[in-house]
């Protein structure tokens, strides 16, 4: 079993992979890290964004009640044994952050749903660093039509050893593999 975390703002009594939004590394789902303060840092900015989000309308609307969000940390377990012996799962692992997994980022950020059928991904995080670094070459990627020397150009700047590893679940089968832990949840901002 391993030790995973996830961040956010809203309180999760169930892991739903339909609730996870679009244009996200590897596709819509539910996603989680193996780096705690990761999803700590995580679920703080979407604390930051929803409290800036609400700062604004209530400017616009005096009367507007405001609405109080916490950051959580969810801890979970992860039975990992299913990556060596995947039984009916189909798994992807990224290793590094190569080639193919600059492409296989810039397919699922292009759009709503997942672009792949696999059930699990594990891989290197695009943070928010890498996005813009990733946004930087973007025009020039698809005019050089994904070339390699572009890609490795790329992968350079984002310091790859620094990134940290992201699992993915797409479906309910992988979602089975993920549990809970005793102390399920802490409120960390």
């Amino acid at each position: 079993m391993k030790d995973l975390f996830h961040g956010t703002t809203y309180d999760i009594n169930e892991i739903e992979v339909t609730m996870g939004k679009g244009y996200k590394d590897f596709g819509k789902g539910f996603y989680a890290t193996s780096v705690k303060i990761h999803a700590e840092n995580i679920a703080r900015r979407n604390k930051r964004i929803l409290e800036a989000r609400e700062a604004k309308i209530r400017q616009r609307n005096p009367k507007y009640r405001t609405k109080t969000f916490h950051a959580y940390r969810y801890n979970l377990e992860f039975d990992d044994r299913c990556i060596d012996n995947p039984e009916n799962l189909k798994i992807k692992v990224f290793k590094e952050a190569n080639r193919e997994w600059v492409r296989f980022i810039l397919m699922n950020r292009d759009s709503d749903n997942s672009v792949h059928d696999y059930d699990i991904v594990i891989g290197p995080t695009a943070d928010e660093n890498t996005v813009t670094v990733i946004n930087s070459y973007k025009e020039e990627l698809i005019a050089a039509n994904y070339s390699d020397e572009l890609l490795d150009a790329l992968i350079k700047e984002l310091e790859p050893e620094n990134l940290p590893k992201q699992y993915f679940f797409g479906t309910s089968a992988a979602i089975q593999k993920l549990q809970f832990k005793k102390i399920r949840r802490e409120i960390v901002g």
